[in-house]
């Protein structure tokens, strides 16, 4: 029963703050929407701090499962179609388990929390990382030289990246595939 309040506080807070962003959102607005009373929130996390760091891994958990799921698909699709196509469904809303697009959770994270010595900054930049590895890993079908293979990695990345933000600032799910256009010509300029 205690798990179960502790999820129902990272599930409301991670929904709130990344609809609304961490610093908008305060304490007493996650625990009317959670319905939990506040002893029991600071019994599981001794700050607002910590609750942010319990949803980035949340979030982290679910938007890698899903993107791994994506691009591991059996479809008859390069990794680099698998990649921008999956950034499109996410996008348009139709990526159940991620709920809705507003933007990438850990881009508004990292803007919000500056520094390196912050523990947000650090969870944020790991979760690009493992993202930057799991698409590596899928890189790997079409035998590039170790040296082309990272400047591709390099390009996806920053592609993915933008493709994100602009597809928040002008609420258009169409830029990735505008982003996997130029993906594909990186590709073959590095082929």
């Amino acid at each position: 029963m205690e798990q179960d309040k502790k999820q129902q506080l990272v599930e409301t807070a991670l929904m709130l703050f990344y609809r609304d962003g961490v610093h908008a959102v305060g304490i007493n607005q996650i625990l009317e929407q959670s319905a939990i009373a506040k002893k029991t929130l600071y019994h599981h996390f001794v700050s607002k701090d910590e609750l942010l760091l319990a949803t980035l891994e949340l979030r982290h958990q679910r938007f890698y499962q899903w993107l791994e799921q994506q691009l591991n698909s059996t479809e008859p699709a390069s990794p680099v179609d698998k990649l921008f196509d999956a950034l499109t469904l996410w996008f348009e809303g139709k990526a159940q388990v991620l709920g809705p697009f507003f933007g990438c959770y850990f881009q508004n994270c990292a803007a919000e929390y500056h520094g390196p010595d912050s523990a947000v900054l650090q969870r944020c930049a790991q979760h690009k990382l493992k993202v930057k590895h799991l698409v590596n890993t899928q890189l790997q079908s079409y035998q590039l030289t170790a040296e082309t293979q990272s400047l591709l990695l390099d390009g996806l990345m920053l592609l993915k990246e933008g493709a994100i933000s602009m597809a928040l600032l002008h609420a258009d799910a169409t830029v990735a595939q505008h982003a996997k256009k130029q993906a594909l010509l990186l590709l073959r300029a590095l082929s």
